[in-house]
């Protein structure tokens, strides 16, 4: 595990604001590594998710949910379905 790699690229993320404003639109830890490795720093996706169950020293790692919601109005009914009744 490249271990030293996310160590120095999450030290990075404390100092410079582009790079964290550039993982905070990853969807993915696939994403992250690719926006490290432009950066110089080597590790994957994996590794990062490997990581983020282990503690280190000043940094937290966290799941964001990126699953997608649909939304089907106030009542949650999709009124496209064949047992829809609309009032009006």
């Amino acid at each position: 595990m490249a271990i030293n790699e996310l160590k120095a690229f999450l030290e990075e993320l404390k100092k410079n604001k582009k790079l964290l404003n550039a993982i905070k639109t990853a969807a993915t830890a696939n994403e992250i590594a690719e926006i490290g490795s432009e950066y110089g720093y080597k590790f994957s996706g994996d590794e990062l998710k490997a990581a983020s169950k282990k503690i280190i020293a000043g940094v937290k790692i966290k799941k964001q949910d990126t699953s997608p919601s649909y939304s089907f109005g106030e009542s949650g009914i999709d009124p496209n379905e064949d047992n829809y009744k609309s009032d009006m």
